[in-house]
């Protein structure tokens, strides 16, 4: 990385009020997670494959209905994998620098994984934009429009496919789902991440005119929820922005792209950073 573009950051951070994440998959590499288009195919590859069909067909609400099995063997394996691994250390390092700097955050990521959480962000500074895993709904919202943070594991869900027993929603008596956004989706129960959203126009007023960084990490152009927040902050609140990425991180000055992971560009910056 280039000593002045390290030094254009470090000054940013120490000029700004607040700092935005805006994080896709990528940001999870790192931790040992499969991106969904990566350079092997990433989850949605491994889908495709084992299915013969693209994941337009397989991971929506249809199809979830009709093969539950298939549908909660894939969901159950990606809790299985969310739980098991901790998050890296660029999460961590993020932390630090928004206690070192003293800013206001907010964390926009369009991962299911919990990871923020679980690094010790704040759940409502958190803005989830297609749901999370944790948390369960009906598959017939009609029936109940309630969603609900799940106890069980990934391993237990994965058990209960053997005998037909699938995850149920407790208020409408049928089949639950996750509350995920899907391909397709029209059953996906919004009441959360519209909470979360309220949440965000709340940051984002009470930082208006105040000087904002934006790390976008991990968020290449073929998803472009994550990158349209990058360009509301850029645009309209005139926010610097770093955008991390290995491949897709192009874009123009004075903002700053990165082309490596999320792990070694932020370390490489904190390394810096933390210099006399």
């Amino acid at each position: 990385m280039k000593t002045q573009d390290l030094q254009t950051i470090k000054n940013w951070l120490k000029e700004a009020d607040a700092l935005v994440i805006t994080a896709g998959a990528g940001m999870g590499v790192d931790s040992g997670l499969a991106d969904y288009r990566g350079e092997e195919g990433g989850q949605w590859g491994q889908v495709e494959a084992e299915t013969e069909k693209t994941v337009f067909e397989t991971v929506n609400p249809a199809a979830f209905l009709e093969n539950p099995a298939y549908s909660w063997d894939l969901f159950g394996k990606r809790m299985e994998e969310y739980e098991n691994t901790q998050p890296h250390q660029g999460f961590y390092i993020l932390k630090e620098w928004i206690e070192k700097f003293n800013l206001d955050y907010f964390v926009i990521t369009s991962n299911i994984d919990s990871h923020f959480q679980k690094a010790g962000f704040e759940e409502e500074k958190i803005r989830e934009l297609h749901g999370s895993l944790a948390y369960f709904q009906s598959s017939n919202p009609k029936l109940s429009n309630k969603i609900w943070k799940t106890e069980l594991t990934g391993k237990v869900i994965r058990l209960g496919i053997y005998d037909n027993r699938f995850p149920m929603c407790p208020y409408s008596k049928v089949m639950a789902r996750p509350n995920v956004y899907m391909f397709r989706d029209d059953t996906f129960v919004n009441t959360r991440t519209k909470a979360q959203e309220q949440n965000f126009q709340t940051f984002l007023k009470a930082n208006e005119g105040k000087n904002i960084i934006v790390f976008e990490i991990g968020s290449g152009p073929h998803v472009q929820a994550v990158r349209m927040k990058t360009r509301l902050l850029k645009n309209k609140y005139k926010a610097n922005v770093v955008r991390i990425n290995p491949k897709d991180f192009k874009i123009k000055p004075p903002h700053i792209g990165i082309d490596t992971g999320a792990l070694q560009a932020l370390s490489e910056i904190h390394s810096f950073v933390e210099k006399k």
